[in-house]
């Protein structure tokens, strides 16, 4: 089995820009009101989840993550209507200590989480709404970072490596796990949203050492993590754009579900 993947969370923290360029487009969509309480599922370092906090301030929000360094690093950034548990999306019901809540959010996380957990995590999700709560998702899509997946691709290959560690979730097969787990789509909406997502060499690069290379590396022997880092750096000029630009094209699965009331 795969070891779960080590991080730096000081670092990841400061290489979200990327992802915080898109908050207002995920939250105006999302039906919040002042007084909901929520999950963020996957909290990461907490910088959403204390925008997400912003949005609820009658409210409250729980930051769940299995990852004791990123809940550490979210608490430096919280405001007073937030609170932690560290647990996984597997066993959320059990991370929530069987509490129930308006809405599950989730962003950039669950693609980290293998095809075959996905059914249980609906799941999951469902039993820790109320009756017409909301689920909220942002994750990876299919085709997401296809120029940087087929570079790390080929170079974790030279290191006897693994390709793609992500679930990219294809919106078919994911409408009819929400349908099985028992969510109701109607009026909410199971889609993919392509986004150019600009980058420099220099936060390309920064992005690559928080968030991408630690999937592949959990794989890797600790004595290849240099050479394979060292590799990508000096084929990166594979990632840029038809137009010269470090730009990368991220598809998203965008997502929202009730449970039935």
């Amino acid at each position: 089995m795969s070891e779960m993947p080590t991080w730096d969370a000081a670092l990841y923290a400061a290489n979200t820009a990327h992802h915080r360029a898109f908050d207002a487009w995920f939250l105006d969509s999302a039906p919040l009101t002042p007084s909901l309480r929520l999950v963020d599922l996957g909290c990461g370092a907490g910088d959403f989840t204390r925008v997400l906090a912003d949005r609820v301030p009658d409210g409250v929000v729980v930051g769940v993550d299995p990852h004791p360094e990123f809940i550490a690093e979210a608490a430096t950034r919280a405001a007073a209507n937030q609170r932690f548990a560290v647990g996984t999306a597997q066993r959320l019901v059990d991370s929530l200590g069987g509490e129930t809540f308006d809405g599950v959010v989730s962003r950039a996380a669950l693609q980290w989480a293998p095809a075959s957990d996905q059914m249980r995590i609906a799941e999951q999700i469902k039993d820790s709404l109320v009756p017409g709560g909301f689920f909220r998702l942002d994750m990876s899509g299919a085709g997401n970072i296809a120029r940087v997946v087929r570079l790390l691709d080929a170079v974790s290959a030279r290191f006897g490596g693994p390709t793609s560690p992500w679930c990219f979730a294809d919106p078919g097969w994911y409408m009819e796990i929400l349908e099985r787990a028992g969510f109701d789509l109607d009026g909410g909406w199971v889609r993919t949203v392509v986004q150019r997502r600009p980058f420099t060499p220099e936060t390309l690069w920064g992005w690559l050492e928080s968030q991408v290379f630690t999937a592949y590396e959990k794989d890797l022997p600790a004595h290849d993590h240099a050479g394979f880092r060292n590799e990508v750096r000096s084929e990166l000029d594979q990632l840029r754009r038809h137009d010269g630009t470090f730009d990368q094209t991220f598809v998203r699965l965008d997502v929202l579900a009730r449970r039935p009331a």
